[in-house]
């Protein structure tokens, strides 16, 4: 019986992370266009960061992503930022990101459907993905400090 709950609760988790590998999504950008991610991800390692304006965390890694993106774009890094922003406070998310210069792309997930696919229950929530749609990092929350242990990942990921 034993043995019949390890490989039942291995098959479970086994297939959930799966699931959560070769994500895919289409979202509209800041500028209306849309973003479809498996084409982005193809062609580069991506790093998802889930945030709002409303988020004190989410807003004080912003600056880090941003360097991140300018310092590997040119190794095939890409940043994308998930913003879970409602649909009332859109003007916000436009204003927040014109305000800081971010240059990374944005998409709008107003109603968490991307988020969703994540399992995930909290923003800031950084979700880092090889070219072969697989999650190799995640973490959820930030804290100063946190961008160093982040950007170690990002540079292990483009060694490869």
């Amino acid at each position: 019986m034993k043995k019949f709950l390890f490989f039942t609760l291995f098959f479970v988790l086994q297939h959930s992370l799966e699931a959560q590998n070769n994500i895919n999504f289409s979202a509209k950008t800041l500028d209306n266009s849309e973003l479809n991610f498996s084409e982005v991800n193809s062609q580069s390692p991506t790093l998802l960061s889930f945030w709002a304006t409303w988020c004190k965390p989410c807003r004080a890694e912003m600056k880090h992503l941003e360097n991140y993106y300018n310092k590997y774009k040119s190794k095939g890094f890409t940043v994308i930022g998930v913003n879970q922003d409602s649909p009332k406070s859109m003007a916000k998310v436009k204003s927040f990101v014109a305000t800081h210069n971010l240059t990374f792309p944005i998409v709008l997930d107003p109603n968490q459907e991307i988020f969703q696919k994540f399992n995930s229950q909290s923003i800031p929530l950084s979700v880092l993905i090889n070219t072969n749609g697989e999650i190799v990092y995640t973490h959820i929350g930030y804290l100063p400090g946190d961008e160093i242990e982040l950007e170690q990942e990002i540079m292990k990921l483009l060694e490869k």
